[in-house]
């Protein structure tokens, strides 16, 4: 058979499995968006929350974001400086605060963060101790347990956006948390405020020492009986090549998060785009669920579990 003749052949069949994929896209894409306009708000949540309770997360309608659940799975790993160091490496270019202190016999790490966690912009506050005391030269080694329950402070955390509210969130948790999905900035373009009340004056004493201890200024913290404010409205100074990293990948989260907005058009709120995506593509609704799993390294998740057996 002629060369030319194969060639056009098997042009053919490209073209024609491109245009039957595209048919059968757009079909799914109709019928998903149809789905997802049918049901009730009240549904969707309860989709949505059911589909995300694995991953440790559920929604917050009033702020459209998602923040972190008190059982979530990431509690029984603790913290470790390690996932601070690759935090880059995984798509999170993040501005961090760890502050530790010595309360009664252990040493206390309370963390604060803000940034960008891949396509979500978001804060978190941490809680977190170790089984004694820790010498300041081993906090980068060292490893924190979350707090207990009974241990748990109350958190209010607020997160702006070139001075616009992005979230307002209270509770007594170890790990508060809020993600807004889609949405992308630059760590500076970001400020948290939090506010912990520790239920004794003496740990909220002893947490501002950390404070003072941790190189911020002193104009970012006060205390008012056994509640502690911060403010956290600086970004981080990094080397040159560390630098260039975090903007390359900031690059990329910029590219998600727009392919994010137009793969989910018309829905502007992030239940309806979630749940599109669930019925249009599953495979892609699981990766951009994945919030916080990559925080916790496979070599630390079952170094944890080992020691849980």
């Amino acid at each position: 058979m002629d060369v030319k003749i194969i060639f056009y052949i098997i042009l053919a069949l490209v073209l024609l499995l491109a245009v039957t994929f595209a048919v059968i896209w757009i079909i799914r894409k109709r019928n998903s968006r149809r789905k997802v306009c049918e049901m009730q708000m009240s549904q969707k949540i309860r989709l949505l929350n059911g589909l995300t309770e694995p991953s440790g997360f559920i929604y917050d309608t009033h702020w459209d974001v998602f923040t972190s659940r008190t059982d979530a799975w990431q509690r029984k790993f603790g913290y470790e400086m390690l996932f601070d160091r690759i935090a880059a490496g995984v798509n999170m270019v993040l501005d961090t605060w760890p502050v530790y202190f010595d309360y009664e016999g252990r040493t206390w790490l309370i963390e604060f963060w803000k940034g960008q966690y891949g396509i979500n912009t978001g804060a978190e506050t941490g809680i977190y101790h170790a089984d004694g005391i820790v010498p300041p030269h081993l906090y980068k080694y060292a490893h924190f347990d979350a707090v207990a329950d009974e241990e748990m402070p109350w958190i209010r955390c607020r997160l702006t956006r070139n001075g616009r509210e992005v979230f307002a969130l209270e509770k007594y948790h170890w790990w508060l948390t809020g993600f807004r999905m889609g949405t992308f900035s630059d760590p500076e373009e970001l400020e948290l405020a939090v506010a912990v009340r520790f239920r004794e004056p003496e740990m909220a004493s002893a947490f501002l020492e950390g404070l003072g201890r941790s190189g911020r200024p002193e104009d970012c913290y006060h205390i008012s009986r056994n509640e502690v404010h911060i403010r956290m409205n600086f970004s981080e100074k990094v080397a040159l090549l560390p630098r260039i990293h975090r903007r390359l990948v900031q690059i990329m989260n910029r590219f998600y998060c727009r392919l994010y907005i137009r793969a989910t058009r018309p829905f502007t709120k992030t239940v309806d785009r979630m749940v599109f995506l669930y019925y249009l593509f599953p495979p892609v609704f699981r990766r951009v669920l994945g919030l916080k799993k990559h925080r916790y390294p496979r070599a630390v998740r079952r170094r944890r579990m080992e020691k849980k057996k």
